[in-house]
């Protein structure tokens, strides 16, 4: 026993050593920027996502194309999903040695190797340099200066400094006309400039023009305080004041051209539109909910900015749209923007269903050009709902003790006849006759064994019985637990709900009770089946907005998603069928 107990805590100790050293071998190279001029710095980045993967790199396949300058590390936590997850940093700033496209390669660090990386270094010659000798100068960069309404401008403003700076940083642009936004984090780093080795703070905006026409980009000023470097300098005159302004730049904002189309203006440098979700089979049945996914993603647009994504018209199949999701985000330069709906499909007749072609028209700001992303055509086979196996299983099962104790009744009635035989005469007619007393006592053995074999079938079988769920039948029983067609129409139901359309909530919740239960006839049943006031108020609120449209109170209605967000609340104990004295005069049916 302890022999075992030791052997499990060693394999447990070498899983975790295993999976130690699979995170400690994870290490990824970035670099903080991919463009820079002859004279910059830049910073090569190794994140570890555990301290005892940090290692010293090998830096000697650097030194043929770049200076090594210094290094620098650091710890970073932050909580996702609820768990803390860590990272370390090591920083290496490099200076380029020449002009052209170079290659960092793939570094050795610790046994694992680092991913190739490349850097585009411009000639410093081709630059402005600002104002010679002064210590302090700001430049603005447009990416460029004829946008399109409505088109994202990258605006790159850089500070130049020569010492130390207590106070100041670049401030957002003021830009009347345009949309401004800061991108990113600001990036510090070291240049060369006329021989004058210069600080660089650099900040990244996006500048979104709303009217065609001229754009007055104003100068951005610059106030600070920074280390008085003069030798004639006091112990209270060590802090001297800054100030330093960008040039003026002008903007010739086109309209929207007239190849652009009517639909949506939608000026990106790129856009991609996405349809996930269909079976990679191409069939699906009736009744089944089915959820795919549609997405649209653009750089150079925010979320806000794209349509609503939309699925045409299914003949042949109920679609239930969920909200949209909406993210936002920056890659540090340009705005990328996404929205993300999903859709709960489900079919209602047998035959094809057709997926006709989704297009959304753009303007490639790039290529000068219209252009259209497109969704083929797809076509799902629609086959009907397959028979319910799993109750004729259950079937099999309760038929079980009766064809159990046939068995047991032949196994225990066998030896009889061959031990007779062998102890007796056969007569004509095939009757045999025993010479001794010895065939009496093997007769009332095996009667008192099928004797014993029946009770203990029959106590196996009450026990049973009393274990059983108290369903209507085995079918039923399995038809109660949930099953992922019962997922899918509560998804639908959501939907359906969040869309303000009262009728169609209250028939995808009945469908969805009858996915769980089959034996729901009706709203009022169901109510009547739930063990939730919150839920039985719901449906009383759909059945007087749907029954009573034009009533005082139908339009009362409110959200009714939270009561059934945490799924049907069943009583343990359903009402049967006979609990009605008489059947309905007036069958309740939602069409």
């Amino acid at each position: 026993m302890v022999g075992a107990r030791t052997r499990m805590l060693l394999l447990l100790a070498l899983v975790v050593l295993a999976c130690a050293r699979a995170d400690a071998s994870s290490v990824r190279a970035s670099l903080d920027r991919d463009h820079v001029h002859l004279g910059d710095t830049v910073t090569l980045t190794l994140r570890f996502d555990s301290a005892a993967a940090m290692g010293m790199p090998d830096l000697s396949p650097l030194r043929k194309d770049f200076q090594v300058l210094g290094q620098s590390s650091s710890a970073e936590q932050s909580w996702i999903n609820g768990r803390v997850q860590a990272s370390y940093d090591l920083r290496i700033t490099l200076r380029p040695r020449r002009a052209g496209t170079l290659q960092i390669p793939s570094l050795d660090v610790g046994g694992q190797r680092t991913a190739a990386l490349t850097l585009h270094v411009a000639p410093g010659s081709k630059r402005p340099v600002g104002k010679p000798g002064d210590p302090v100068f700001v430049q603005v960069e447009l990416s460029t200066q004829s946008p399109y309404v409505d088109q994202q401008v990258a605006m790159d403003v850089r500070l130049y400094y020569q010492a130390a700076l207590i106070s100041g940083t670049p401030p957002v642009p003021d830009v009347a006309g345009a949309k401004v936004t800061r991108l990113g984090r600001m990036q510090r780093y070291q240049t060369v400039l006329g021989g004058t080795q210069y600080f660089v703070a650099e900040q990244h905006f996006a500048v979104v023009p709303q009217r065609p026409g001229t754009l007055q980009v104003p100068p951005v000023q610059f106030h600070g305080q920074m280390l008085n470097t003069s030798p004639m300098g006091g112990f209270f005159s060590n802090v001297r004041p800054v100030a330093a302004q960008s040039a003026a730049h002008t903007l010739s904002v086109k309209p929207r051209p007239p190849t652009a189309g009517n639909g949506a203006w939608l000026p990106a440098r790129q856009l991609e539109l996405s349809l996930d979700g269909l079976p990679a089979s191409g069939r699906v049945q009736v009744g089944e909910p089915l959820t795919v996914t549609v997405r649209e993603g653009a750089t150079g647009l925010s979320a806000s900015d794209l349509p609503e994504p939309t699925l045409p018209k299914l003949p042949g199949a109920d679609v239930y749209p969920d909200k949209t999701d909406d993210v936002t985000r920056n890659n540090g330069q340009w705005i990328t923007g996404s929205r993300t709906r999903r859709f709960a499909i489900v079919p209602n007749r047998q035959g094809t269903l057709e997926f006709p072609p989704m297009t959304l028209r753009w303007w490639n700001v790039v290529k000068d050009r219209a252009e259209t992303a497109r969704i083929p055509e797809h076509t799902l086979i629609v086959v009907a709902a397959g028979p319910a196996t799993a109750a004729s299983a259950a079937a099999a099962v309760v038929s079980a003790p009766a064809s159990a104790s046939s068995s047991a009744h032949a196994v225990a009635s066998a030896p009889a006849s061959p031990a007779t035989a062998a102890r007796g005469s056969r007569t004509p007619s095939g009757k045999v006759i025993a010479h001794d007393s010895t065939w009496r006592r093997v007769a009332m053995a095996s009667l008192l064994l099928w004797l014993v074999s029946l009770l203990l079938l029959a106590a196996w079988w009450l026990r049973a019985r009393r274990r059983r769920p108290p369903a209507s039948s085995p079918a039923s029983a399995l038809a109660h637990a949930p099953s992922s067609r019962a997922r899918g129409l509560r998804l639908a139901f959501l939907a359906a709900a969040r869309g303000g359309d009262t009728r169609a909530t209250a028939r995808a919740l009945l469908a969805w009770a009858r996915a769980e239960r089959p034996e729901v006839r009706h709203l009022e049943d169901l109510a009547a089946q739930l063990d939730e006031p919150a839920q039985q108020d719901a449906i009383r609120m759909l059945q007087r907005a749907v029954y009573a449209p034009h009533a005082a109170d139908a339009g009362a209605v409110g959200d009714v998603t939270p009561a059934f967000r945490k799924g049907l609340a069943w009583r343990r104990d359903p009402p049967r069928e006979d609990d009605e004295a008489l059947p309905p005069l007036y069958p309740r049916r939602l069409d």
